[in-house]
Formats: structure tokens, sequence, C-alpha cells
């Protein structure tokens, strides 16, 4: 009977250890989501300042564009009034100035919107964690308990 008892104590540890591994493994996976949105954000960021900063220079200005890497090639610059923007699913739609920093801006609220969901979820997770680590110290002390009184259990049963 003990050993049936022990079986099962030990099958609840393992699933509790599962448990954890698997909101361990769910919280490293939003903390990549939320690296990739950060990164997102910053090029978007960086897209609007560029796009900014292209238009205050004006129209025959020279400028290098980037080729790759390693390489850049000299280009005059036209009036930066119309800008081609991604609108997903490799659909590009041409818009005045405004309208398309307007539009990265909206995608950038939407991103932001997005970080701070998976944040909540995260801490979510982590307050589940917490449970979770609760509930193993506790079996954990349960089992030590129930360790200490069957060995006392045995002591007594060999001096008699």
């Amino acid at each position: 009977m003990l050993k049936k008892i022990l079986k099962k104590d030990d099958k609840k540890m393992a699933d509790l250890n599962r448990q954890l591994r698997s909101l361990i493994a769910q919280i490293e996976a939003l903390r990549v989501e939320i690296s990739n949105i950060d990164i997102l954000i910053s090029e978007y960021r960086s897209t609007i300042t560029t796009l900014k900063n292209l238009k205050d220079l004006g129209a025959g200005k020279e400028v290098l564009l980037p080729v790759g890497r390693i390489a850049q090639v000299a280009a005059k610059l036209e009036e930066v009034e119309k800008i081609v923007i991604s609108i997903g699913s490799g659909i590009s739609v041409e818009l005045p100035f405004d309208e398309a920093v307007e539009q990265i801006e909206k995608e950038i609220v939407a991103l932001v919107a997005l970080r701070e969901a998976l944040e909540k979820a995260m801490a979510e997770l982590y307050g589940r964690v917490e449970e979770l680590s609760q509930k193993i110290r506790e079996h954990g002390q349960s089992e030590a308990s129930k360790g200490e009184e069957e060995s006392g259990e045995e002591g007594k049963e060999e001096q008699k």
C-alpha cells in the first residue's frame, strides 16, 4: 500500500513539474514575441524619422542609398510627396506623405497595444508559475513528512 501511495505522489509531482515547464515555455515564447514587436516598433519609428528627414532635405539633394549590407549608390532625391508602403500580404499602396506617416503611426499604436496585451498575459503566467511552485513546495514538504513518519513507524516495528 505504501508503494501505491508513493507512486501516486511521484505521478502528481511529475505532473506539477510538467505543468511548470509548460508555463515557463509559454513565458519564453511571449518574451520572444515581445522582442520581435519591439524590433518592429523601432523599425517603424526609424522609417518615419527617415521619411521626414528626406522630405526636409528637399528635391535635388544627393543621397546615398544602401544596396545590400556593404554598398551604397548615389542618387538624387525627388520630391517626397508620395510614399509606397506595405499594407500586408505582399500588397503595397502609394499614399501621400502625410497619410503614409499616419498609417505607419497607426501600425505602431497597434503594435504597442499588442505588446501590452502580451505583457499582461506574461504577468498572468508568472502568477500561475508562482502558484504552481507553491504547490510543488507544499507537495514536497508533504512527501518529506510522510517519509519521516514512515521511517519512524519502521523503526518502531524493528524494535518489537
